[in-house]
């Protein structure tokens, strides 16, 4: 053999080495696939920190607010995912990773039967209604642009002003003198005309700032002449720039906050020796009547939806919600989750007995928000609304 041929050689050697490798490795990485699904209830309401693990490995994932989780790269072939959250049974499903169904997979888990009795909630009547019943009536017509209680509560700033920089044709702008106060102008430097609970303020810029944003129930802000209500018009035509109706809340006690438990926060706490189910008591926690009233969001009884939610956390041997231990197990509607999550601040509890002493305990609640129904004196008006 020549020295030429040995050389030759041992080139195709070496490309016959790389070729291989190439081939060896581009299956692993191209061949690996996503896994993604959904765990909800028995009733279709996801369920969020729920941990989803592939048995025979390391990979983990905790299920969103709307239930998903994802695993980004799993390799090609039969996989088992084992899924688990407190308050449910546990549940193993086998897939093909890499096959058609290894994305939109459906997870269906059953609760553990230590729930509390269900809490029904239907439009709770209440004496402001009446009052704002003519906002409603206005806002089911759809004419002008309206704010309710269910948007200021997802809004981010406090100040007033803020809330109404997405309404078209209106801006905010800094108020002369005020030091620092802020008020709206409409089509230029139009002032609108403004309303507290149907009364009209003094003619002039508002500092519109100096409004409690949470003492809030509404808004409604028409931008012109021509869609100002009868109701809002007045005979020297001062509502010729719009106008922005105000509308009060109630006065209601401040409730303390609940702060929200961390993922994984209620395993660790359950795994307590001081924590207890309802299983291991003698007398089980039992909500007081009356202590909680979720109201009804607006937006989703106005829609029609009917839902409901699982709201899980640890009641102290006081009887009281303790502070970072509140979560949402499963929920149709997050609007729904937040009716429930204000609803409890208030909550009072029989607490759990063992040996005839107060016990800390883990409590699952489930509230059903039930659209078809209607609370006394809820009867239909003339003109099939309601109050």
């Amino acid at each position: 053999m020549t020295r030429r041929t040995s050389a030759l050689y041992r080139t195709y050697a070496i490309w016959i080495a790389l070729l291989i490798g190439a081939v060896s490795f581009i299956p692993s990485a191209a061949l690996a696939q996503a896994v993604s699904g959904t765990v909800l209830d028995s009733l279709g309401g996801a369920i969020t920190g729920a941990r989803v693990s592939i048995e025979g490995s390391n990979a983990a994932t905790i299920t969103d607010d709307g239930g998903a989780f994802r695993f980004q790269r799993v390799s090609p072939g039969t996989i088992t995912l084992n899924v688990r959250r407190l308050g449910y049974r546990q549940r193993s499903v086998t897939v093909e990773s890499g096959g058609p169904g290894a994305t939109g997979i459906v997870i269906r888990l059953v609760a553990v039967p230590e729930l509390l009795p269900t809490v029904e909630v239907v439009r709770k009547p209440e004496v402001f209604e009446a009052r704002l019943a003519g906002f409603n009536a206005r806002r089911e017509r759809r004419v002008g642009h309206f704010i309710t209680r269910d948007q200021l509560d997802r809004h981010d700033s406090p100040r007033f002003a803020d809330a109404l920089r997405a309404v078209p044709g209106v801006v905010v702008r800094p108020l002369r003198g005020s030091g620092g106060g802020r008020t709206v102008a409409i089509r230029g430097n139009c002032s609108p005309l403004v309303f507290f609970d149907g009364f009209p303020a003094a003619s002039g810029p508002v500092d519109l700032d100096m409004i409690d944003l949470a003492s809030v129930e509404g808004i409604e802000v028409y931008s012109g002449l021509a869609t100002v209500p009868p109701e809002f018009r007045s005979i020297q035509g001062t509502e010729r720039c719009g106008v922005i109706a105000i509308w009060s809340r109630p006065f209601r006690p401040r409730p303390r906050r609940l702060a929200e438990a961390r993922a994984g926060e209620l395993d660790r706490a359950v795994a307590s020796p001081t924590v207890y189910t309802a299983a291991e008591v003698d007398e089980p926690a039992i909500l007081v009547p009356g202590s909680v009233e979720p109201a009804y969001p607006d937006t989703l009884w106005q829609a029609g939806l009917s839902g409901r939610v699982v709201a899980e956390f640890i009641v102290g041997a006081d009887g009281v919600i303790e502070q970072g231990t509140f979560s949402v197990a499963s929920t149709t509607h997050p609007y729904f989750s937040a009716a429930v999550r204000s609803a409890l601040e208030t909550a009072i509890f029989r607490s759990a007995k063992l040996a005839g002493k107060g016990v800390r305990q883990l409590v699952q609640v489930p509230f059903v928000f039930d659209r078809t129904q209607l609370a006394p004196g809820q009867e239909s008006q003339p003109d099939g609304s309601h109050p």
